[in-house]
Formats: structure tokens, C-alpha cells, sequence
């Protein structure tokens, strides 16, 4: 789905839509190198949609790329239909990089989702390449007890419908966030990634992208320059 004029579907067919892409999701390691990750979100003023894409350094979290994308946000956000909302505009600000990726990391659900295909997971399926779903508030699930990974790490597995789909990871301890594989990464890569790169709540990544693209919405230009 592109964004252009609305169109009329049907919410059944997008569920369906949905448990199809579901099955193609890859929850194991599918990159033999990690040398730059991109961040990935959309912010929104009145009925635009700006989304960012932030490639950065893994080796020192430095940014070395942003792009950007705009649109009129045509679909309306119904709760576990975010994907067919953002993966558009996403895609778009995605295909403005030229710097290779080996992993994106999402603001919005992996398989952490009523229907196991979040935002990360969507973008992930479609672009064929290793996602990260990271947010700050649990959509679903049931968090089992948590245990220490590390000195000041913190994870707990989260349970959707028997399944382990994700884990709440605190780190230092700041308030979690909830991480799950969008494609073709292992939930405990996506953790290691995570804790690898926070110096805040959120993921370096994830916070530039997010700090980026409301700025751009905004028309903050001095912001993005920086």
C-alpha cells in the first residue's frame, strides 16, 4: 500500500494480509557483519507524516546519514493496524539511503503483536532485510519473571498466546522498553543490540530518528542541521 489517494479496504482483508506476512517472519540471525544500524520513526503533525531513517556507527553510535520522507497521513491509526499506517512512509524515507544497512532497529513492534506482525516486523518482511522492534509501552503479552543478564541489565520474556514474543529490558534501571524481532534477527540479538546501544530510555538510533523527524515535521531546520 502506497500512499496516495485514500483507498477503501476492507479490515479483514489487511488481518489477512497480516497472518500471511507473519508466516514469512525469520526469527534468527541473517547478517554475518554489523557495521552500521538505522533508526527508524514517524512523527506526525495534524494529517502529515514525516518519517526519518538514522544510520549510525555501531562502533561509537556516530550518525553518519538521515533521510527523510513526507506525506498526507491517508490511513487512520487503529490500534494492531499501525503497520499498514507507517511501513509507506517508511519505506519511502528507507529507499533515500545510500549508505548500506545491516540492521534496522524500528520504533514500533516486532512480533510482539496480538497478531505476531508489528510495524518492525511488516518493514522487515517487505524490505527482506534483519529489523528490530523497540517501544516504550507493552501492546500484549504476559511478563514472566525477570532475570539478570548482565551488571544493571534486567530482561523479562513476554508470552503471547504461549508464545515467547518478545522481553521488557531495563538497563541502569530506567524505565523498560519492550523488544521483539521484526525479521530475521534472534530475540536475543535484538536484546544484546538494544542494551549495546542505549545511552538513554530509547536506543541511540531510535531516539535521533525520533528527535529528527520532529524536527523536520515541525520545520525546525536549525535541529536538523545538528
Amino acid at each position: 500500500m502506497e500512499y496516495g489517494k485514500p483507498r477503501r479496504v476492507s479490515l479483514e482483508k489487511l488481518r489477512a494480509i497480516q497472518l500471511k506476512l507473519a508466516e514469512k517472519v525469520v526469527e534468527e540471525d541473517c547478517f554475518d557483519r554489523l557495521e552500521n544500524i538505522c533508526g527508524l520513526d514517524v512523527s506526525y503533525k495534524e494529517d502529515k507524516a514525516v518519517a526519518c531513517a538514522v544510520t549510525v556507527r555501531f562502533e561509537g553510535l556516530r550518525k553518519i546519514e538521515a533521510a527523510f520522507a513526507s506525506s498526507k497521513a491517508y490511513f487512520p491509526y487503529i490500534p494492531t493496524f499501525l503497520s499498514f499506517r507507517e511501513t509507506p512512509i517508511l519505506m519511502k524515507a528507507v529507499r533515500r539511503l545510500r549508505e548500506k544497512v545491516d540492521v534496522f532497529m524500528v520504533d514500533a513492534n516486532g512480533v510482539l503483536h496480538p497478531y505476531f506482525l508489528g510495524a518492525a516486523s511488516h518493514l522487515g518482511v517487505l524490505l527482506d532485510k534483519p529489523t528490530v522492534g523497540v517501544t516504550k509501552k507493552l501492546l500484549c503479552g504476559e511478563l514472566l519473571e525477570p532475570r539478570r543478564l548482565e551488571s544493571g541489565v534486567t530482561m523479562a520474556p513476554i508470552v503471547v498466546k504461549g508464545r515467547i514474543a518478545g522481553a521488557a529490558v531495563s538497563v541502569r534501571g530506567l524505565k523498560p522498553v519492550y523488544v521483539s524481532v521484526g525479521h530475521k534477527v534472534s530475540l536475543e540479538t535484538a536484546v544484546r543490540l538494544v542494551v549495546e546501544t542505549l545511552r538513554n530510555r530509547m536506543p541511540e538510533p531510535i531516539r535521533l530518528a525520533h528527535t529528527l523527524s520532529r524536527a523536520y515535521a515541525r520545520g525546525c531546520q536549525q535541529t536538523l542541521r545538528t
